[in-house]
C-alpha cells in the first residue's frame, strides 16, 4: 500500500469526523448548514465554552470567539490529548500519522514510524535564509512596512521605537514559487544573545484585521530559545524587572499601557522612574518549557519576576509551571475530569484554574512554593511559622546545619532538666549542665536570627502574578479594549451570508423564569396601551 501524505489526509479525511474521534458530539441545536460539534462532562451535561462550528467549506473548523481555523492536520497538533493514540512525549506528526491512517482503515506499524523519525534530519533555523527589512527608529521610510502589521493591534508608533530593535519582516520564498512576507521577532537563548536560533512569525493582518497565520520559523529553537528584548538594551545581569508573555504583542501592549498610566501619573505630579524601559520583556511564543523558563532565571536570579501570562486555564497552569521551574519542586498535574489534581510533597490538591477569582499566591501557599526569587533552604521552615515568633515554626523542616545546633540545643536541654529533676547532680555539675545548655543555645538562637534575615533579605525580589484586567484575555485585547466573550453573551460567527449573520449561538440554560418575566413584560405593555387609546 502507497505511504499516505498530509495531502492525502486533508483529502480524504472530513473535519467532522476528527471531531468525533476526538470526543465531540453533533449540536443538534444549531444549523445543519454550518454544524457544531461540543463535549459532553462524565453527567451527560454540555461543557460550557468547549464547541467547535465547522467552516462554510466544510475542510476546517473554529472554536469561538476566536477565529482561528484547524483543518485536520492542525487541529490533531493543536489538541493531541483529545486523541487515545497519544502518549507523553510523542511526536506531534507521528500522533497525525497514527489517527488519519487509522481513522482511513490503513493499519500503520509503529516500527515503520520509528524508523522515519530515526532516519529524519531536522531542519537547522538560519537567517540567511531569509530577506529581512529593518525598523530604524530615526528613518521614517523604514517605518512604513511594518505599519499594516501593528495598526490593528494598536500598537503605535512610539511603542514600536521602544523595541525597534527586536522585530523585523522577513522575506523568504519557498519551494513552491511562492513568497511569504511576515513580522517576525527574533528567538534567543537567554546564554547567548548573539545568535538568532528563531522567530516567532505573524502574518500580515486581512481587512478586518485578523491575523491568519502564527507560528515560528521552519527550525526554530523554540524549546530554549524566547523573544528577549529591553528598550534600553539592559544586560540580562543589570536587570530589575522581568515580564512574561505568550507574544510578542501582548508585551508591546503591556508596556504601552503601562507607559499612558506612568505618563498619566507624571502630569497629576507623581514621580516615576521608568523602570519599564530597564526592563527585559519575555515572548516565549506560546506555551512556555522549562528549559525556557530556567534559562532565563539562570541570568536574573536578582531581578523580579512578572508572570503576564493570558488570564485563562493554559495562562494560569504556565504560571504555575514557572514557580515549578524557580523552586526546582517536584510537582505532578493530573487532569481528572474538569478538574485538575496536582500532587506536591505526598500531597493531592484539586485547583480549579478556570475560577474567576484564582489567585497564585494561594495555589502557591498550598503546593510550599515559594513567591519570593531567591530560592532559600529556610523557606519551608518558615511557611511553617505558627505566629511572630521565628521559632515557632516545625524545627524537622529547617535545613541541615540549623537542624544539627537545634538537636544539640534540645540534647543539652534535656540532660539539664533530667539532671535537675533526679536530684542527684551536685550544684557545681549542674551549673556545668546549665552554663553548656546556654552556650549551645545561644549558638542555636543566633544562627537562626541571622538565617532569618538572610532569608527575608531575598524575600525583597519577588515573583508577581500580573494577568490582564479581568474583562479581557491577554494583554493586547486589553489594549484593543475587546472585551473577552462571556458564556452569557449572544455569540456571532466569523461567518456572513450577504450581510446576514448565519450562525448565532445563544446561551442554551436560557431560565423559564426570565421567559416568564418577558411575557408578563408584554402582557403590561398590552394593557397600557390600551388604557391610553
Amino acid at each position: 500500500m502507497n505511504e499516505l501524505k498530509y495531502d492525502d489526509f486533508l483529502r480524504r479525511i472530513n473535519i467532522q469526523d476528527v471531531l468525533k474521534d476526538a470526543g465531540y458530539q453533533l449540536n443538534r441545536k444549531d444549523g445543519i448548514r454550518y454544524p457544531s460539534y461540543v463535549r459532553l462532562d462524565s453527567n451527560g451535561k454540555r461543557i460550557k465554552g468547549d464547541k467547535f462550528i465547522v467552516t462554510a467549506n466544510g475542510m476546517c473548523c473554529f472554536q469561538p470567539p476566536a477565529q482561528k481555523n484547524y483543518n485536520v492536520i492542525g487541529f490533531i497538533k493543536e489538541h493531541p490529548t483529545l486523541f487515545p493514540d497519544y502518549t507523553p512525549s510523542m511526536s506531534l506528526d507521528k500522533l497525525v500519522n497514527v489517527v488519519c491512517n487509522r481513522l482511513l482503515n490503513n493499519p500503520i506499524e509503529y516500527n515503520q514510524l520509528r524508523k522515519e523519525q530515526k532516519d529524519y534530519t531536522p531542519k537547522v533555523f538560519s537567517i540567511k535564509d531569509y530577506e529581512c527589512l529593518d525598523f530604524n527608529r530615526y528613518n521614517f521610510a523604514s517605518q512604513k512596512p511594518f505599519y499594516s502589521f501593528f495598526k490593528p493591534r494598536g500598537i503605535n508608533l512610539d511603542t514600536q521605537k521602544a523595541f525597534g530593535y527586536n522585530f523585523m519582516i522577513a522575506i523568504k520564498e519557498a519551494s513552491n514559487g511562492q513568497t511569504y512576507t511576515n513580522l517576525v521577532f527574533p528567538l534567543r537563548k537567554p546564554s547567548d544573545l548573539s545568535t538568532i536560533v528563531g522567530m516567532e512569525e505573524r502574518s500580515r493582518p486581512d481587512k478586518e484585521g485578523r491575523t491568519s497565520y502564527k507560528g515560528m520559523a521552519a527550525g526554530s529553537n523554540a524549546t530554549e530559545g524566547m523573544w528577549i528584548a529591553s528598550p534600553s538594551k539592559t544586560e540580562l545581569s543589570k536587570v530589575k524587572d522581568v515580564y512574561w508573555f505568550e507574544s510578542a504583542f501582548d508585551a508591546m501592549a503591556f508596556y504601552q499601557i503601562q507607559r499612558e498610566q506612568m505618563n498619566n501619573a507624571q502630569q497629576l505630579g507623581k514621580k516615576e522612574t521608568d523602570r519599564l524601559a530597564r526592563a527585559c520583556f519575555i515572548s516565549t511564543g506560546g506555551n512556555p518549557s522549562m528549559h525556557q523558563f530556567k534559562g532565563m532565571l539562570a541570568q536574573t536570579q536578582a531581578a523580579n519576576h512578572h508572570l503576564c501570562f493570558d488570564r485563562d486555564e493554559a495562562g494560569r497552569t504556565f504560571a504555575l509551571n514557572f514557580l515549578v521551574a524557580k523552586n526546582n519542586a517536584d510537582v505532578k498535574i493530573m487532569s481528572q475530569g474538569d478538574s485538575t489534581i496536582i500532587e506536591a510533597n505526598g500531597e493531592k490538591h484539586l485547583i480549579n484554574f478556570a475560577d474567576k477569582d484564582f489567585k497564585l499566591e494561594e495555589v502557591a501557599n498550598k503546593l510550599h512554593l515559594n513567591m519570593g526569587m531567591v530560592s532559600d533552604k529556610l523557606s519551608a521552615y518558615m511557611m511553617s511559622l505558627r505566629n511572630d515568633s521565628i521559632f515557632s515554626g516545625d524545627e524537622w523542616l529547617l535545613p541541615k546545619d540549623l537542624l544539627d545546633l537545634y538537636g544539640k540545643y534540645e540534647s543539652d536541654a534535656e540532660e539539664y532538666y533530667s539532671s535537675k529533676q533526679s536530684g542527684l547532680v551536685c550544684q557545681d555539675d549542674l551549673s556545668d549542665i546549665r552554663k553548656t545548655l546556654e552556650e549551645s543555645h545561644k549558638v542555636y538562637s543566633d544562627a537562626m536570627r541571622a538565617a532569618v534575615a538572610e532569608f527575608r533579605a531575598s524575600q525583597d525580589k519577588r515573583i508577581y502574578y500580573e494577568p490582564c484586567d479581568k474583562s479581557y484575555k491577554d494583554w493586547n485585547d486589553q489594549l484593543l479594549d475587546k472585551k473577552a466573550y462571556s458564556q452569557t453573551d449572544e455569540i456571532e460567527t466569523a461567518f456572513d451570508d450577504n450581510g446576514n449573520d448565519v450562525v448565532v449561538e445563544r446561551e442554551e440554560e436560557y431560565e423559564e423564569k426570565d421567559k416568564n418575566e418577558e411575557a408578563e413584560e408584554r402582557e403590561e405593555e398590552k394593557k397600557r396601551s390600551w388604557f391610553h387609546r
